[in-house]
């Protein structure tokens, strides 16, 4: 079987949560030796170096992506299209997976801005597809409420990754770095309320770290260093207003992070009460949980520990195989 992973994600600026998940699946994928593995990189991204993936160049744009992506698969004599978003041809001769991430315009109170004709065009090519991923229970919802009774099958699949060495009370006592916060500068991460609870929580715990934003535009980090520095904060801070699944808070455990973060959904769905959470619109709240995880030990040791073994189930080997049971037509 030849599965062609359409990596679109890649072109889309510094690689972070969508992308590193999708890279994260892929690896393990490769590794299993599950199918010949190509990889669709769009132009001018430099292509990943992945053993046992293949790269080929792929088009770019919502029209030429349509015209161009059937003979492509075609030539490559694809089985399978599996896309790392939710944009997939309307037309191809094999089988065709979409990965939709997150439908924030179906929460207005978001307030991210609603393009009604592309998410409608979006819609039709999503029901042509043969099966849809989403990492969530959330997005499964919203995904089965937008498309209605033409909704192709869908799997929840979270996504994963790799596993840091196991926390100990004194690798917990001795995370003496930054409050870190991994993610973009977009409103929906909730910088500024984060920033103002730290200054309230500051009035309260004067020893308090200092908060770190790791991510684009301004501090942007290879894997190595943002594990380093996932192994050496106080704790990771991922309050944000909305999210798809939540990246940063199963990497904070999986490196034996404390994870304060918002009390979503998907967040919840992750951690399964792993993690200290407070209400992402309430700066006091916030300012609380800064506190508390800064000032109690037993408390982040609990955490960490909590965190660790939780995302111990959530691996990349795990998503790989996932990912080919779906690809061999087993899901139910």
């Amino acid at each position: 079987m030849i599965v062609a992973f359409d990596g679109i994600c890649l072109g889309d600026g510094p690689i972070t949560g969508v992308g590193r998940a999708f890279l994260n699946g892929l690896t393990a994928y490769a590794r299993a030796g599950y199918a010949d593995c190509i990889l669709l990189v769009p132009p001018n991204v430099a292509a990943p170096s992945i053993p046992g993936v293949r790269c080929e160049l792929a088009p770019r744009g919502a029209i030429r992506r349509q015209l161009r992506l059937p003979s492509l698969l075609q030539r490559l004599r694809a089985d399978v299209l599996h896309s790392s978003v939710a944009s997939i041809p309307r037309w191809t001769r094999c089988r065709t997976f979409a990965t939709v991430h997150d439908l924030p315009w179906m929460h207005p109170e978001v307030g991210e801005p609603v393009h009604s004709f592309r998410h409608f065009m979006l819609s039709r090519l999503l029901r042509h597809a043969t099966a849809i991923i989403t990492p969530s229970l959330l997005t499964a919802m919203d995904t089965r409420a937008w498309l209605g009774r033409r909704t192709p099958p869908l799997a929840v699949i979270p996504h994963g990754t790799a596993l840091g060495p196991a926390p100990t009370a004194a690798s917990t006592a001795a995370r003496h770095g930054p409050l870190l916060v991994l993610g973009d500068d977009r409103p929906r991460k909730n910088r500024d309320r984060v920033r103002e609870a730290h200054a309230l929580a500051r009035q309260q715990c004067p020893t308090l770290p200092d908060l770190r934003f790791l991510g684009p535009p301004h501090d942007y980090v290879d894997e190595p260093e943002k594990e380093r520095l996932l192994r050496s904060c106080r704790a990771v801070v991922h309050c944000s207003l909305f999210e798809g699944f939540g990246m940063p808070v199963l990497e904070g455990m999986a490196q034996g992070a404390p994870v304060l973060c918002s009390d979503l959904a998907p967040h919840q769905e992750i951690t399964n009460g792993a993690a200290l959470f407070a209400d992402p619109r309430n700066s006091h709240d916030i300012a609380h949980g800064l506190c508390t995880i800064h000032t109690d030990e037993a408390l982040r040791w609990r955490l960490a520990q909590a965190g660790h073994q939780r995302a111990a189930q959530k691996t990349c080997e795990a998503v790989a195989a996932e990912w080919s049971a779906g690809h061999r037509g087993e899901w139910s």
